[in-house]
């Protein structure tokens, strides 16, 4: 999508990493002048800027030419550079300032909130392993929004639907809920799928097949979310009740990956909705389990 420029804030990027190079990339693909870039290391400043015909800049001096002013920098150097950027004084008054972190809410600009600026946050839900992979999955990304003015919400609103991408507008106080369910949808699938390659690894599988058997089957768990959504891409045991299955389960772990067993019994437990709107007796698949953790308790007694 191409925009006319003379209708879009001028935009400055302090924090030359992964975060603010794919943004400042794709903004500018979209039609908004990027016209300064600074960063701690200035060379990444500079190859950023030569890329993006901007100015390589300090650090004070990135926002006095721009409108708005994103700072991708990492979540701990939020608040240093909030606090070097609010000795400016009346010089940011009416200026906006946008933090890319996912944990963190806009209150944690409130230093340069009271020097006048405009304060917000922008968090594209999006892994960046890479600026050119995450350029390629930028389209039809969620954003998480806030903003200290309704002014500034419009131009975080219009700047994603540039990029492609949905947003959700954080009520206030609750972005660490928003953090914790992508946290919980993204790292701890590597962390599950990291489990399961221990596991296959353990009975004989090389690494090449273990990876193949689960990239395999990530990806088409990933295609019936998106085919099928909830609850109906739930597959395997639970939904079918198959208690002699879970039986064999916690058997084999409490033998050979006993440390799994809390973790395997506490999935399930939280798969409960998911099992209840597909009709399936959930009773049933609780009192198997609490019947399981009294016979092992009392083993260990």
């Amino acid at each position: 999508m191409n925009l006319n420029r003379g209708n879009l804030p001028k935009i400055a990027i302090i924090g030359a990493g992964k975060v603010g190079s794919t943004l400042a990339i794709a903004l500018s693909r979209a039609g908004y002048a990027i016209v300064a870039i600074a960063s701690r290391t200035p060379a990444s400043a500079a190859a950023l800027a030569q890329r993006l015909s901007a100015a390589s800049t300090t650090i004070q001096d990135a926002f006095i030419l721009a409108d708005l002013t994103l700072l991708t920098v990492p979540d701990d150097a939020i608040v240093p550079l909030a606090l070097q950027l609010s000795e400016m004084g009346d010089a940011l008054r009416g200026h906006a300032f946008v933090h890319t972190s996912g944990a963190h809410s806009l209150d944690i600009l409130k230093p340069l909130a009271a020097q006048g600026a405009l304060v917000g946050s922008l968090h594209p839900a999006l892994p960046f392993a890479s600026i050119e992979t995450a350029l390629n999955n930028l389209p039809n990304t969620v954003y998480a929004l806030e903003a200290s003015s309704p002014i500034l919400l419009q131009w975080l609103q219009d700047m994603v639907g540039a990029l492609n991408g949905h947003t959700i507008t954080i009520p206030e106080g609750q972005k660490s809920v928003y953090h914790a369910a992508m946290v919980i949808a993204s790292n701890y699938t590597v962390t599950l799928y990291s489990l399961a390659y221990q596991m296959l690894h353990s009975i004989g599988a090389s690494d090449a097949v273990a990876a193949i058997a689960l990239n395999t089957l990530t990806r088409a768990t990933v295609d019936n979310l998106v085919q099928q959504g909830l609850p109906n891409a739930l597959t395997g045991p639970l939904s079918r009740a198959d208690i002699g299955t879970l039986q064999a389960h916690l058997n084999a772990l409490e033998c050979h990956h006993p440390h799994l067993v809390p973790l395997y019994i506490a999935l399930a437990r939280s798969t409960y909705p998911l099992l209840q709107a597909r009709g399936v007796d959930v009773g049933k698949i609780e009192q198997f389990f609490m019947d399981w953790e009294m016979t092992n308790e009392n083993n260990n007694s």
